[in-house]
């Protein structure tokens, strides 16, 4: 509501000297005509209007200073609020605290493998060194399964170690929490809609109607209980947007609830008013994420405008809504949602009047309108979906079409499931049935769409991504741009205009009313040139063997995206691999060497006895021969869970100890650590540090008698005692290796001596995105910057796939 207000003040200074909505168009018309005759008969030059000056540069200079006033109070509550000096120095806190977030799953504990949750929480009163605080800077609390019961209102004890988070995060300090949480449910709203959600999903999954966990989503933004598998298929064929509420429902929601109360013959600002109520509820109820804020606030902000009089404005209340959403809170500028939302919606209120009118010339209007929506929200947001998935999904476009036409059903039908589960439950099997049809209808869609043949095309990942697909879209919109001077074949029917001659509808121009002009062959010859060159030349390139590496005939190393894991394959021959430890869990490492073609695996290492090293055994295991395991321990034996995982193989087992070696096609190695006398046989279980002093160091050479061979250094988890040892042993490292698995995914007890005694050219760190350890470290980092080593991280690129072109090395990253 804060944001509406704000948001509304700005509206009427920006707008302020705008003429009454009610001009008609035939006075509009003549006060056009007559300003251009008086123009046409002027022969003064214009004078300078200060007032006109001051008008257009003070709103948005004010405009500035309110986004650069709300980021500086955010900056000075972090830098000197009262939890600085506690997270500077480390220090433990207990205290009660306010979630501001529901618990969400994190990866589980990689020693115990027990699960973990996380939660974004404000300290109401907190203790540290006998001084009480509190504080509105967020901090992320993880903790075990305790945890999980907490949501968003929710007041709760902890206690546990304060740690910094990277700069740029949003939440302040990272709180481990190693008491069990006492939880005071919250009241009022945040408890009534917290109850309502849990009902809801309840009420679906009793009457087995909650498709896979799709309709939670579609109806409450409510992922919790998504199935991996339909997961998966949405971002393979670009519906991912459909799991969570977005702008497009909440628009649902307020032409739904403004039209009925019109139906009912409810005065129009009552409408208003039971709409904008409405939409707050809604906001409560399924969660201020980015997106939907940012469609709340220009909701709100469009519906107040059109009921004072100022017309549709999408544009302007677009920007608007940015302005007053990053002057309450700043952080959401590093919100992907939020960008993503802010591109989607720019894409539609400026390409999209566009492109219906040039797809109306060879179709019906009303199917041009319904495809230009995909077409326009993708080709805005593909520069920035190519950052989080250097892929391209083919079927994006047909798939959103198919499955567009029931998602405002799902929406509605939805909420008014909501509202019967709440008040009357034995009533709810027939919406609940109904918008279960529709969920049902999009998960068809994207299952069909995922097993079509070339569903998800690789794509060049970062900065050089980025570039091409930026290029392409901007070719695109201005190839639309052009083309839309021509016009429609539904020139000849009425306009429909009110208040300033916005079309009533979705789009901000109508389309017959377009200037004419004459499209010939090499406009349209230049427009496909355009808009294939890019996607064109890089399948080009690959289909001759000098583009994307990861193709079975291609790849020498791959780093599987594992998540906060290691999970490594160096390829020994057609469709074989030597495999080096397998991430946390079965699914995710098995699908990375289905994509890489690995079939046999002539020898599986695990480095230690961890289980982000070791818990996805068994997915290499399933549908693989496996031909020999290695592993190291400090402990007396191997865990029980991994030791279930190698039943599945009939494989013999060896402990690895340094001075090893073997070979397998290309590839040799040699094992360099630990030494023969580091196990345990004290049948004790061994500490962190024993554990990952213990692991596996293996040394790789890859080459054939007519190339040099490529040299991989594969350090497991291996902390600045084993290094010392290692590089003392074996001098021969201080030559220099080609590539470096950087060590503990990049933590600072892993130390830099590996990467300053062996100079790599590049470096691999296997890290999971946004993990609450602070893998990889700054220092790290750094250091790998100063030596001009290049980095490859699976947290920023997903699986890294390391291929050979003459004397260089190619990387590319697969999702």
């Amino acid at each position: 509501m804060a944001a509406v207000s704000v948001g509304f003040l700005l509206l009427t200074g920006v707008l302020a000297r705008r003429r009454p909505a009610a001009l008609s168009d035939r006075a509009e018309r003549s006060s056009r005509a007559e300003l251009s005759n008086r123009a046409a008969l002027s022969d003064s030059p214009a004078r300078f209007n200060p007032a006109a000056l001051f008008r257009g540069t003070a709103v948005p200079l004010a405009a500035v200073a309110l986004v650069c006033a709300g980021a500086a109070g955010a900056l000075a509550e972090r830098s000197n609020g009262p939890m600085a000096g506690v997270i500077a120095a480390e220090r433990s806190v207990s205290g009660e605290f306010r979630a501001v977030s529901d618990a969400r799953a994190a990866t589980p504990d990689r020693f115990t493998g027990r699960p973990r949750y996380l939660v974004d929480a404000v300290a109401d009163s907190a203790t540290a060194d006998g001084k009480r605080f509190g504080s509105a800077a967020p901090i992320l609390v993880v903790g075990g399964d305790d945890y999980a019961g907490i949501r968003w209102g929710d007041g709760f004890s902890s206690a546990g170690a304060l740690s910094k988070l990277p700069p740029g995060d949003r939440n302040l300090a990272l709180l481990r929490a190693a008491a069990a949480p006492d939880i005071r449910p919250a009241g009022g709203w945040y408890g009534a809609t917290a109850q309502l959600r849990a009902d809801f999903v309840q009420a679906s999954a009793d009457r087995g109607v909650s498709v896979d966990g799709l309709l939670a989503g579609m109806v409450l933004g409510d992922r919790s209980t998504l199935d991996p598998d339909l997961g998966q298929a949405m971002k393979t064929t670009g519906l991912t947007h459909l799991t969570a509420v977005s702008g497009a429902n909440c628009s649902y929601l307020l032409a739904f609830i403004f039209l009925t109360a019109r139906a009912a013959r409810v005065p129009r600002a009552a409408a208003v008013l039971l709409a904008l109520a409405g939409l707050a509820a809604f906001v409560l109820l399924v969660r201020p994420d980015p997106s939907v804020l940012r469609a709340a606030v220009m909701g709100g902000l469009g519906t107040l405008a059109v009921l004072s009089g100022r017309g549709r404005l999408p544009v302007a209340l677009l920007l608007l809504s940015i302005t007053v959403l990053l002057a309450i809170d700043p952080w959401l500028c590093t919100s992907y949602a939020f960008i993503l939302s802010v591109c989607a919606t720019l894409g539609l209120v400026v390409l999209g009047p566009h492109l219906v009118l040039v797809l109306s010339r060879r179709l019906p209007l009303w199917f041009a309108a319904s495809l230009a929506v995909p077409i326009a929200a993708q080709l805005f947001c593909a520069p920035v979906l190519v950052l989080l998935q250097p892929q391209l999904p083919v079927y994006s476009v047909p798939a959103n079409l198919v499955a567009a036409p029931v998602v405002p059903v799902v929406t509605i039908v939805g909420m008014l499931a909501v509202a019967v589960v709440g008040l009357a439950p034995p009533l709810a099997a027939a919406p609940l049935v109904a918008s279960a049809a529709g969920a049902w209808w999009v998960a068809g869609t994207a299952r069909t769409f995922e097993s079509a043949p070339g569903a998800l095309q690789p794509w060049p990942a970062g900065g050089p991504g980025f570039v091409l697909m930026a290029a392409a879209a901007a070719g695109g919109t201005a190839l639309v741009l052009y083309l839309s001077r021509g016009r429609s074949r539904h020139r000849d029917r009425p306009p429909r205009r009110r208040g300033h001659g916005w079309k009533a509808g979705r789009w901000s121009v109508v389309p017959w009313q377009a200037r004419p002009g004459k499209v010939g062959r090499w406009t349209v010859a230049g427009a496909v040139v355009v808009l294939i060159l890019p996607a064109g030349t890089v399948l080009a390139l690959r289909s001759v063997g000098e583009g994307l590496p990861g193709q079975a005939d291609e790849w020498v190393l791959a780093a599987c995206d594992v998540g906060q894991g290691d999970g490594l394959a160096v390829r020994t021959g057609p469709g074989s691999a030597v495999v080096v430890d397998t991430g946390g869990e079965p699914a995710a490492m098995e699908t990375c060497l289905d994509r890489l073609g690995v079939q046999n695996v002539d020898l599986l290492v695990l480095t230690h006895a961890h289980l982000d090293h070791y818990g996805g055994a068994a997915g290499v295991i399933s549908g693989r021969t496996v031909r020999e395991v290695g592993y190291s321990t400090a402990g007396a034996g191997l865990p029980r869970d991994l030791e279930d995982a190698l039943a599945g193989s009939t494989a013999p087992r060896t402990q690895l100890t340094a001075g090893m070696t073997g070979s397998a096609g290309d590839v040799s190695w040699e094992v360099l650590w630990p030494p023969e006398t580091a196990g345990s046989t004290s049948g004790s279980a061994a500490g962190e540090d024993d554990e990952n002093n213990a692991s596996a160091v293996l040394l790789l050479s890859v080459g054939t008698a007519d190339r040099t061979p490529l040299t991989i250094l594969l350090t497991g988890d291996a902390e600045t005692d084993a290094a010392t040892a290692v590089l003392a042993s074996h001098p021969g490292l201080r030559s220099g290796v080609d590539v470096l698995k950087v060590p503990h995914h990049g933590a600072r007890n892993g130390g830099d001596a590996w990467l300053r005694a062996t100079r790599p050219s590049l470096a691999v760190i296997s890290v999971g995105a946004d993990n609450d350890y602070g893998h990889p470290a700054p220092q790290i980092i750094e250091g790998l910057e100063r030596s001009g080593t290049a980095v490859a991280r699976t947290d920023v690129l997903g699986t890294i796939v390391v291929a050979r072109e003459e004397d260089a090395l190619r990387i590319s990253g697969l999702r």
